[in-house]
C-alpha cells in the first residue's frame, strides 16, 4: 500500500479505538437507543458540510435506496449493537471483539466481490478470532449469560460492519465517497430520529457523558468516515477493515488508562494473537 494509505489506516484505527471508552461513558447516562442516534446525528454534522464544500452531491431523494442499503449495515445496526453491548462489557472487551470485523469483511469480500482469501489470510483471521475468544473466556469479566449475550450482540455489530464495507465498495463507482458518507449518515440520523424520545431529561446529563456522545459522533462517525469511505474506494473493504485488528491493542490501552479497567495475562496473550493476525492479513 502507499504511504498515504498507511497514514489513513493508522488514523482510522486511532479514532475508532476511542469509540469504546466513549460508549462506556455515554451509554449509562443517555441509554442505548439515544446514543445510537446521537452518533449518526453528530456524524452528519461533520460529513454533510464537507461534502457540500467539496461539491460532492448528496441527493437524498434521488438516491435514498442506495443510502438505505449502506446505512443499515454500516451505521444503524452496529451502532445499536455496540451501544447495548457497552452496558454489559468493558471497553477493552468491546475493542477486542471489534477486531473480528476484518474476518467478516474478508469472508463477505470473497463471496460478493470475488477477492481471494488465501491460506495466509485465513490463518490470520483465525488467529484474530482466537485472540478474541481467549480474552472473552479468560478475561476479568465473569463468563455468565449476560456477558455471552453481550459478546454475541457485539459480534453481530462487527459482522454488520464487515458487510457494510462490501456495499460501500459496490456503490463506490456510482457515488463520490464523501457524498456517500454524508448521505448514508444523514439517512441513519433521520431513520433513528424517533429514538431521541428515549433520551433522559437534560437535568440528568453530565459534562463527561455529553462530551463522550459528541466525540462518538463528531470523531468516530464523522471524521473517521472521511478516512473510511475513501480507503474502501482505494484499497477495498477487506484491507480497509484490517484496522479492526489494530483497534484492540489501542482500545485495551485506553480502557486501562482512562477507565481503570483490568488487564490480564489472557488479554495480553489475545492481543499478541491479534497483532500476529494483522501481520498475516496485511502482508502481500
Amino acid at each position: 500500500m502507499r504511504p498515504q494509505d498507511w497514514a489513513r489506516l493508522l488514523g482510522l484505527a486511532g479514532i475508532w479505538s476511542l469509540q469504546y471508552i466513549l460508549l462506556r461513558l455515554a451509554v449509562p447516562v443517555f441509554g442505548t437507543l439515544p446514543v445510537a442516534e446521537g452518533r449518526a446525528l453528530f456524524g452528519a454534522l461533520v460529513v454533510v458540510p464537507l461534502a457540500i464544500v467539496l461539491g460532492q452531491r448528496i441527493a437524498l431523494r434521488a438516491r435514498w435506496r442506495d443510502y438505505l442499503i449502506v446505512c443499515l449495515p454500516n451505521n444503524v445496526l452496529p451502532f445499536a449493537c455496540f451501544a447495548w453491548a457497552a452496558t454489559v462489557l468493558p471497553a477493552g472487551y468491546l475493542a477486542i471483539i471489534g477486531g473480528t470485523t476484518p474476518l467478516f469483511a474478508g469472508i463477505f469480500a470473497h463471496w460478493a466481490l470475488g477477492e481471494p482469501l488465501g491460506a495466509r489470510r485465513v490463518a490470520g483471521f483465525a488467529m484474530g478470532l482466537a485472540g478474541v475468544a481467549l480474552i472473552v473466556r479468560l478475561g476479568p469479566v465473569a463468563l455468565d449469560a449476560r456477558a455471552v449475550l453481550g459478546t454475541l450482540v457485539a459480534l453481530v455489530g462487527t459482522a454488520s460492519w464487515g458487510w457494510g464495507g462490501i456495499v460501500i465498495k459496490q456503490r463506490s463507482a456510482q457515488m463520490p465517497p464523501i457524498g456517500m458518507a454524508a448521505g448514508s449518515t444523514t439517512s441513519s440520523a433521520l431513520l433513528m430520529l424517533p429514538l431521541l424520545a428515549f433520551a433522559p431529561p437534560p437535568a440528568a446529563w453530565t459534562v463527561e457523558s455529553s462530551l463522550a456522545l459528541l466525540g462518538l459522533g463528531l470523531l468516530c462517525s464523522g471524521l473517521a468516515y472521511l478516512f473510511f469511505f475513501t480507503l474502501v474506494r482505494d484499497i477495498g473493504p477487506a484491507r480497509t477493515l484490517t484496522t479492526g485488528l489494530m483497534v484492540p491493542v489501542l482500545g485495551v490501552l485506553w480502557g486501562w488508562l482512562f477507565l481503570d479497567e483490568a488487564v490480564t495475562l489472557a488479554m495480553l496473550a489475545g492481543i499478541a494473537l491479534v497483532i500476529g493476525a494483522l501481520a498475516f492479513v496485511l502482508r502481500r
